[in-house]
């Protein structure tokens, strides 16, 4: 890859994190400028990842992206050269920094098996959901503190309890629009739903339903702050 090649896959990188995420785009503002390129070139794969089912109607299609990306990594620790902007500066980032292979993999993975499972396949606990938010955000934020080279068992401890936060309010943002658009909810766990009454059982599964969207995010909101240690 050419050095032109290179400045416009990160350029596109920036635009991308810039449209879809842009409270991560500010914050990269404040990081030195020897970690921007990189961490930008990671919250864009997060981007492509985090959107794959979301930029098509037909959820087959979505799961056939996130394939991809699943063996767009394998390519790039291969030493293969892939023709995306975001999978081009990813593997620059990877080769220079020398990447975890581990972060990414768990990451895309994580994303296939959300988007694999069926509305009745309900989370049982918050665990679950912390679970899912280390394994797509916390990693993140661990590759960004190894292109960093920041070797710190405290920092990465940092990083899960904050990558796991922040999961957890991107999945809260995420309950009205399921909410409203299917009247389903696929992210509040299943103690909680049946504490509330929220539960219904019909042909032959279980589903979490709700008539308002703000209503279901409150009582999500309202578990996590008494959830939350004082």
């Amino acid at each position: 890859m050419n050095g032109a090649s290179i400045r416009a896959a990160f350029s596109h990188c920036v635009q991308q994190v810039h449209n879809y995420d842009y409270d991560h785009y500010l914050c990269l503002l404040h990081l030195p400028p020897s970690m921007r390129k990189a961490a930008c070139a990671l919250r864009a794969f997060n981007v492509e990842t985090s959107r794959a089912m979301d930029v098509t109607s037909n959820p087959k299609i979505g799961l056939m992206r996130l394939f991809w990306w699943q063996e767009a990594i394998d390519k790039i620790y291969s030493g293969k050269t892939i023709d995306h902007p975001t999978a081009r500066a990813l593997s620059s980032v990877v080769s220079e920094h020398k990447i975890s292979k581990t972060w990414l993999k768990r990451s895309v993975e994580a994303r296939i098996s959300n988007a694999s499972r069926q509305d009745s396949d309900i989370p049982k606990t918050i665990e679950d959901l912390e679970q899912y938010a280390e394994d797509t955000q916390s990693t993140i934020l661990y590759m960004t503190l190894q292109a960093a080279g920041i070797r710190s068992t405290m920092a990465d401890h940092a990083a899960s309890h904050i990558g796991k936060a922040s999961g957890l309010l991107l999945l809260l943002k995420s309950i009205p629009y399921h909410a409203n658009h299917s009247g389903r909810v696929l992210h509040i766990p299943s103690d909680i739903a049946s504490k509330h009454g929220l539960l219904v059982a019909g042909n032959g599964r279980t589903e979490v339903q709700m008539e308002s969207g703000e209503g279901s995010q409150m009582l999500f909101l309202r578990w996590l702050r008494l959830r939350a240690p004082i």
